[in-house]
């Protein structure tokens, strides 16, 4: 990487971070925070959802702008309206509001991973690239260990601060971002209208579909993990509160570890699709053996399991991201803003489908999640080495 990009990769990797932070800043509170304003269960899920399904919808928006503006417009306004919009949720007080506010969030927040990621693209080649992502990844891992815990904090004072920090965060880091964030794309890319549909059977015949099944894959085993191991930790082993945030502590801390150090001396080694299909295997060895550690009660294990999966997970994150940019020869947003709809898609779909499967026997969520997997693994495996050009008109 050129030392004249140092200084812009050190603001993505803090945007994205702060991004994180915002993300997790809000899960101590919410609960609490829908339940003043009235809401219950549905409404906290419909909370949850509204951010992801207008992620869904947008973010190929953004990446597809980003290839004709530029992407440095881009990522200041996704910067500019997650600050806004976090400073707005402080203001709320109707439930009503709070989900409007929130969908208006993932709406224009959706901006800034896709785009960043196109932006890492223009400015890295080869194994720096994978490196570059595994760093975005970490700087990710580390929102997500600090973003709890400052909730937590601030939660204790008031609902409203943790969202008054986070946008307020944005908002100042925005001067920064105007000064040390070069434009990075040196020629706008004409408009470029794939013969993909989100909505219909030709996103099927998209040469890049294989990864975005990955995508999916692992945000929706990713989803259904998140939303029930509090409950089966609770059961199995007697986890509270406390557990629970020292354990996500330490999976965010190898997290950090594995995308951060790891990635690029791995790249080199094995290359990225090797990675990618790797990982989607030790993550499916990791919920296997969270089945077998909650049923024998034994703490340590369960921790130790939980790490196994999120080992396979930061294997898979980083460098599935960098085989969308090697893979498409044009419109690096577009294509990414398309894989980032993909995880969307299942962070939309693993929290309704894992709290039904929880419902129906407590190993379910994982066993399903086990066996989509490896079926990724063997149904499209094969296809994510093979280098290939973006289906264009």
């Amino acid at each position: 990487m050129s030392k004249k990009f140092m200084g812009p990769m050190v603001i993505l990797l803090i945007i994205q971070f702060l991004v994180m932070v915002g993300f997790g800043i809000v899960i101590p509170i919410l609960p609490f925070f829908v339940g003043k304003l009235g809401g219950g269960a549905i409404a906290l899920g419909i909370f949850m959802s509204s951010y992801s399904i207008m992620q869904f919808f947008f973010a190929p928006f953004w990446g597809r702008l980003s290839d004709r503006i530029g992407r440095r417009p881009v990522i200041l306004i996704g910067l500019s309206g997650y600050g806004l919009t976090f400073l707005m949720f402080g203001l709320v007080n109707n439930l009503y509001l709070l989900i409007g506010i929130r969908a208006l969030s993932g709406m224009v927040s959706s901006a800034t991973i896709p785009t960043a990621m196109a932006y890492l693209a223009d400015i890295t080649e080869g194994a720096d690239r994978s490196k570059g992502m595994g760093m975005i990844g970490a700087a990710m891992g580390l929102g997500m260990i600090f973003g709890p815990a400052i909730g937590g904090w601030l939660g204790h004072y008031s609902f409203s601060l943790p969202f008054f920090a986070a946008g307020g965060l944005a908002i100042l880091l925005l001067p920064f971002t105007l000064a040390f964030l070069p434009e990075s794309l040196k020629q706008p890319t004409e408009v470029v209208r794939r013969k993909t549909a989100l909505f219909t059977l030709t996103v099927l015949k998209d040469p890049l579909f294989a990864l975005f099944a990955f995508n999916f894959v692992l945000n929706f085993t990713m989803s259904m993990f998140e939303t029930t191991f509090a409950l089966l930790a609770a059961a199995k082993v007697g986890f509270g509160p406390r557990d629970m945030g020292i354990t996500f502590a330490i999976l965010g801390i190898f997290a950090v570890i594995v995308q951060g150090g790891l990635i690029g001396p791995l790249v080199k080694k094995f290359g990225d699709a090797n990675l990618v299909k790797a990982g989607a295997l030790v993550c499916a060895v990791g919920l296997t053996l969270i089945i077998l550690a909650a049923d024998y009660g034994n703490i340590i294990l369960l921790v130790m399991s939980t790490v196994v999966f999120m080992v396979g997970n930061s294997l898979m994150v980083p460098t599935s991201s960098s085989l969308v940019t090697k893979q498409s020869s044009q419109g690096q947003g577009a294509s990414l803003g398309l894989f980032a709809s993909f995880a969307s898609l299942g962070r939309i779909i693993g929290p309704v489908t894992g709290g039904a499967l929880f419902g129906l026997s407590m190993g379910l969520p994982y066993v399903t999640g086990s066996v989509f997997l490896v079926f990724i693994v063997i149904i499209a495996g094969g296809k994510l080495g093979v280098k290939t050009k973006a289906l264009l008109v």
